[in-house]
């Protein structure tokens, strides 16, 4: 980080101490700043005069020996924007713009222009000469169940709702806990705590397969369900997919690529961390901690020849098996 980084990291955090020094008795004395930020009485000056410049107002109090604030001060609203930033914003406001077609972002529009605004240094720039590209988004069915969901999750609400499976001939009515909400290829789905007595584990509904409107049902019953120890942000991290095997065995997948087709996974891994076991001329060959699951299975089918599983034998027999299923649709009969 630049030395000027730094200093705006430690206004921001100098200013978030005194926000949180509330009351006439609460204040921040010069010998508390010195040891907290580990900076020197000159220093903490300069650092003072800098809020001051922005906006802050301070105010010294003598029979407690400290500062406070005269009122609240919002630092984050003077940051100036480096170049680096408005890049940065410019992408991040077309990312979401792609949203805008969701009905249930409906008011997102305006939030986006509320942004463009206050980096208005590149927004005339942009209507001219369009320099950020995205694929088409799909309208997604699903997406209207998002804030039901959402809500839910955040009241730790049980629900029900009738999900439709493409394997099934009508659908199929679920107790759930909802746990999080996960965005995969395009498509939202929901996860938590399936009571269905077949089931009893952690899987994931997408949203636009869920028939007519999901209805509450109270509180979480039983909270004993609930997997010990899961954490939504390490559940799929053996996993490139969005569905996490029951069993959760994870085996060393190993992988070999040709040339070309090693320097793309080089560039753009389908997942990540990899071990590269050797690479040469000709071929990589990597290694990854994967659970085997049908989303693995079509990535690595879809590379055809130019990869080989060389391990676990129980994934090179799935291939075998996957590709000659594949080669009896193209036999004449």
């Amino acid at each position: 980080m630049s030395r000027n980084g730094q200093a705006f990291e430690r206004y921001q955090k100098i200013n978030d101490l005194f926000n949180r020094r509330k009351g006439e008795m609460a204040v921040v004395t010069t010998e508390e700043i010195l040891q907290k930020f580990e900076i020197s009485e000159r220093q903490w000056r300069t650092d003072k005069q800098k809020l001051e410049e922005l906006g802050a107002k301070f105010e010294y109090d003598g029979r407690l020996r400290g500062w406070r604030y005269i009122e609240p001060f919002n630092f984050s609203d003077n940051i100036p924007l480096t170049l680096e930033d408005m890049y940065n914003l410019r992408l991040a406001v077309a990312t979401l713009a792609q949203l805008n077609h969701i009905a249930d972002f409906k008011d997102l529009p305006q939030t986006v222009n509320k942004i463009r605004k206050a980096v208005g240094r590149w927004v005339d720039h942009e209507a001219q000469h369009k320099a950020i590209y995205f694929d088409p988004l799909p309208q997604y069915e699903g997406s209207r169940h998002l804030p039901f969901f959402l809500d839910a999750i955040e009241k730790e609400q049980q629900v029900q709702f009738d999900y439709f499976s493409f394997q099934a001939h009508q659908p199929q009515n679920y107790r759930f806990d909802p746990y999080f909400l996960r965005q995969h290829h395009q498509r939202w789905y929901v996860g938590g705590w399936s009571h269905d007595p077949n089931e009893g584990f952690i899987r994931t509904f997408p949203l636009e397969r869920i028939e007519g409107e999901p209805i509450r049902t109270g509180k979480y019953i039983d909270f004993a369900c609930k997997p010990k120890g899961f954490n939504p942000i390490t559940y799929w991290q053996h996993v490139i997919g969005i569905n996490r095997p029951a069993r959760g065995l994870v085996e060393a997948v190993v992988l070999r690529f040709n040339r070309v087709q090693g320097k793309y996974f080089e560039s753009q891994p389908f997942f990540q961390p990899y071990t590269i076991l050797e690479r040469t001329e000709d071929k990589l060959v990597v290694q990854m901690d994967l659970m085997i699951e049908i989303e693995l299975i079509r990535k690595i089918a879809s590379y055809g020849h130019e990869v080989l599983v060389l391990a676990p034998a129980t994934l090179v027999e799935v291939m075998r098996s996957f590709f000659a299923k594949a080669a009896e649709q193209y036999t004449p009969r």
